[in-house]
């Protein structure tokens, strides 16, 4: 019985000394972040899901163990070259809709999930009857909430005549006064900004990083420390994307690993004669193998379409045809070699003529 005493009494020992050592949750290097608008069954549905929909979004991802982790946290995180918690996600937020407030934080709470708002502030300082007030706001920051800059009035950015120096001036005023705003009303606010409707051009990027703003789009796609951080992805979830049969495959993808920061200007002049379909050259940052370069499939106006390698690590993808007017965007995925899920990129193109 001695002996039995001590081989018991030298297990436990053993077994809790292996729990003190253990680590506490796996790690990566990068973050999904998922992009809601409206939650409301009565509002455009392109923009919006449903407060139903949006709770089975919370549950599942509960329930299949993601890491809902505040966007500050995670963007510190990987900048700085560190890991985050494994299948972390990020939710964010545009255009400080009401519903969000009423239907949203609700939900959030719930499951004491971080999130980010970002806000166009001329609504709130008119009053109008959809957008939150800065009552609401200041709230919703003491329940969790980041709030970032949205611009003043949500006007589309690249839209102009020209990119000289008059359009750039007013363009970082309107975004440098909603930041003032932001400040005033609610306190501390990061030097974030999300484009209205995702739409940016390259001299627009050098101003932020100038003048050290983080900026995130709408195209599609993961986070991590080689991303180009005037123009980071978000994963749409509202309105068409809100079915949780495609999400999961996204929430699941990595960050395919390019060379972000040299794809191409996305706005396409018609005006200004560029070429249109246009041309996205890609450089990944290692060899890839030949069962992930075969994989390779992009998905152009909803059609899929083969890239062409030069070498092991540079392919280019057209259109077959000349993009439309407006955005359109090309979606690319790999499979990982020796994983289960993919690689995912998403390059938005703005087709536009004065």
């Amino acid at each position: 019985m001695l002996y039995l005493h001590q081989f018991l009494k030298l297990s436990t020992s053993l077994f809790i000394a292996l729990i003190l050592v253990a680590p506490t949750a796996q790690a990566a290097k990068h973050v999904n972040v998922l992009l809601y608008h409206h939650v409301s069954a009565d509002t455009p549905r392109s923009t919006s899901i449903s407060p139903d929909e949006f709770a089975g979004h919370m549950a599942y991802l509960q329930e299949q163990g993601y890491q809902v982790i505040a966007l500050g946290q995670a963007l510190s995180l990987l900048q700085a070259g560190e890991e985050v918690p494994d299948k972390s996600v990020a939710i964010t937020f545009d255009d400080a809709w009401r519903n969000i407030y009423t239907n949203g934080l609700p939900i959030l709470e719930q499951y004491n999930y971080p999130f980010t708002v970002f806000v166009n502030t001329d609504p709130i300082d008119q009053n109008h009857r959809m957008a939150m007030t800065w009552d609401m706001l200041r709230d919703m920051k003491q329940r969790g909430g980041t709030l970032a800059n949205h611009t003043t009035d949500h006007d589309y950015l690249v839209r102009k005549a020209d990119y000289g120096s008059q359009w750039l001036a007013d363009t970082l005023a309107n975004i440098d006064k909603a930041q003032q705003r932001l400040e005033a009303e609610t306190g501390a606010t990061p030097k974030w900004l999300a484009y209205p409707y995702g739409e940016y051009n390259h001299t627009l990027k050098q101003a932020l990083k100038e003048r050290g703003y983080i900026a995130f789009g709408q195209h599609s796609g993961g986070i991590a420390h080689f991303s180009d951080w005037q123009a980071l992805p978000r994963f749409p979830a509202a309105g068409m994307y809100s079915n949780l049969k495609t999400l999961k495959l996204k929430l699941a993808s990595q960050p395919m690993p390019i060379d972000y920061n040299a794809l191409p200007d996305p706005v396409i002049r018609l005006d200004q004669d560029h070429t249109n379909p246009p041309v996205l050259n890609v450089n990944m940052l290692t060899k890839e193998k030949k069962g992930v370069r075969d994989q390779l499939s992009c998905f152009i106006l909803g059609s899929p379409q083969k890239p062409v390698w030069q070498d092991q690590q540079n392919w280019h993808i057209s259109a077959e045809a000349p993009l439309p007017s407006e955005r359109s965007r090309y979606n690319c995925t790999a499979p990982i070699w020796g994983q289960k899920n993919y690689y995912w990129m998403s390059h938005q193109w703005l087709v536009y003529e004065h």
